[in-house]
């Protein structure tokens, strides 16, 4: 099980895609702690980050990851290789980095309150120069930030569909598992639009 490859669906050729990561509980109880892929010895939860599709409202990656950023990049960088364009990139604080802007994609992402407008990559001084001047609420109506919650949504439905916890005791087990739930939505979104059309998200 551990070394099994796990494909998702494969991703239209122009998207815009949405990072964010969330808890899956490895027992029945305890704190988010996170370390080395998201785990400590003492951790009650993997930390899973997903990348989706904000139109397909779909899975395109989930990894158990403790640097969000370098897995989100590396998704991104993926897509690109594959011939895909990723026209925008939705995400918290927690992306605000120089890496995200270095993919050369349109960031969508509120700087962080440190974030220099003399340093660092220029799109994302050009960036955090643009949110200062609009101020957060018109930023967001400007940047149709708002769609970035369609996630927690995701988030949602994949724990309703197949539950909040791993059962398997092994660290490795307990990563394959994390992302078997993701990759199954992924592939009933998937099926469910190539039948019957753009579904928004499945509701089991």
């Amino acid at each position: 099980m551990r070394n099994m490859k796990i494909t998702f669906p494969e991703a239209s050729d122009e998207l815009e895609v949405i990072a964010d990561a969330t808890g899956i509980s490895t027992n029945t109880g305890g704190q988010y702690i996170v370390a080395k892929w998201g785990k400590t010895r003492d951790s009650k939860f993997l930390k899973i980050e997903i990348v989706m599709d904000n139109n397909e409202f779909n899975v395109v990656n989930a990894e158990v990851t403790s640097n969000e950023v370098e897995s989100a990049v590396k998704t991104v960088k993926d897509l690109q290789d594959k011939g895909k364009k990723v026209k925008k990139f939705y995400g918290d604080k927690t992306y605000d980095a120089n890496e995200v802007y270095k993919t050369g994609v349109e960031v969508v992402v509120p700087p962080k309150k440190n974030a220099s407008t003399k340093r660092g990559h220029l799109a994302r001084r050009k960036a955090v120069r643009e949110f200062r001047k609009l101020g957060y609420d018109r930023w967001r109506e400007e940047k149709g930030y708002g769609v970035r919650w369609r996630v927690e949504s995701l988030f949602s439905a994949v724990k309703r569909t197949f539950g909040e916890s791993v059962r398997a005791t092994s660290f490795a087990g307990q990563v394959v598992e994390a992302k078997l739930k993701f990759w199954a939505y992924a592939w009933m979104v998937h099926l469910a639009n190539s039948v019957v059309g753009r579904a928004p998200g499945i509701r089991v």
